[in-house]
This record gives C-alpha cells, structure tokens and sequence, in this order.
C-alpha cells in the first residue's frame, strides 16, 4: 500500500514539476525585461533632459553627458540580454555583475545626485525660501542653474525614474542562480 502511494505521490511531483521550471523562468524573463525597459526609459528622461539642458544653458557637457547616457544603457541592455541567454555559463555570470554595477549601483548613485540633490533638493529649498547665498554655495554656477525654466525642472525631477531602474536591475541581480558560479 506505501509503495503504490508513493509512486502516484511520484507521478504528481514529476508532472508538477515542469510547470513550476517554465513559471519560474516566465518571471525570470519578465524581470529581465522589466529592467531593460525601466533602463530605457530612465535612459531616454535624463539624455534628453541633458540635452535640454544643454540648449538653454549653453552648455556643451550637458551634450555630452547625453550622449554616455545612452551608451551605457545599450550596455546594461545588452548585459541583460546576455544573461538572458547565457545564465549557466560564466559569460552570463559576467554580464549579471555588469547589471549590478552599472544598473543598480552607478544608476542609484547617478539619480541620487543628478535628480534628488540637483533638482528636488534644490526646488524644494528654492521654493521654500533659503536665502540666495545658501543656494548658491550649494549649488554653483555653471554646472547649477537656479529654477527658470519649468520644463528643465521637470525632466529633472522625472529623472527619478532611475529609481525604478535601479531596483529593478537589483532584483534581477539578486534573484541571479544561487549556485552561480561567483
């Protein structure tokens, strides 16, 4: 009688099973896509925030910063791709740490600074009214403007999508094969 349970018992598990393997990869391939589009988007809101940036305040490093940014989403993208593919192998265990560092450590720090301290720190204490001197000791010109112009102002504080990006990259990083190779 125990053994006749145990093998229907058997025979449910090894049906179970592959549903349960193909649902696990669906989410695995749903988060990696889910980063490479918040990394597109938090991509696209501050390159072309910079390029504003540029244009109004005639400044050509804000050119050029839009120009790295996209480069260095087409690197994570691709890093996501290539752990897509390639998760077993050390080339994808290569590509998940570039996804670390440059889609959740650097983009963290990137919208730490560029979109909390440079423009929702700044509005907030330009509009609550600390004295001109402190902002311009805390943010100097050139590299700041105090707030002129809504849209500038806007797409900075829009930039906090790499929030979103970065968390997302984290949780692509973290739920990585835990018995990967390092």
């Amino acid at each position: 009688m125990d053994a006749e349970i145990w093998v229907n018992a058997e025979r449910l598990t090894n049906r179970a099973l592959p549903s349960v393997t193909i649902n696990m990869q669906a989410a695995a391939s749903l988060s990696i896509r889910r980063a490479g589009i918040a990394a597109v988007m938090a991509g696209a809101v501050s390159s072309g925030h910079h390029v504003l940036g540029g244009f109004l305040y005639d400044t050509p490093w804000r050119l050029t910063v839009s120009f790295w940014i996209p480069a260095l989403v087409l690197l994570i993208v691709s890093a996501l791709f290539v752990y897509w593919r390639y998760k077993d192998q050390v080339v994808g265990q290569v590509a998940v740490w570039i996804v670390f560092f440059g889609g959740a450590v650097f983009q963290f720090g990137f919208t730490v600074f560029e979109c909390i301290y440079s423009h929702i720190l700044k509005n907030i204490l330009f509009f609550g009214g600390i004295a001109q001197s402190t902002l311009l000791r805390l943010f100097p010109p050139p590299a700041y403007h105090l707030p002129d112009s809504l849209l500038f102002e806007l797409t900075g504080i829009a930039q906090v999508v790499g929030l979103w990006a970065a968390w997302l990259a984290w949780r692509v990083f973290r739920t990585r094969q835990r018995d990967a190779i390092f």
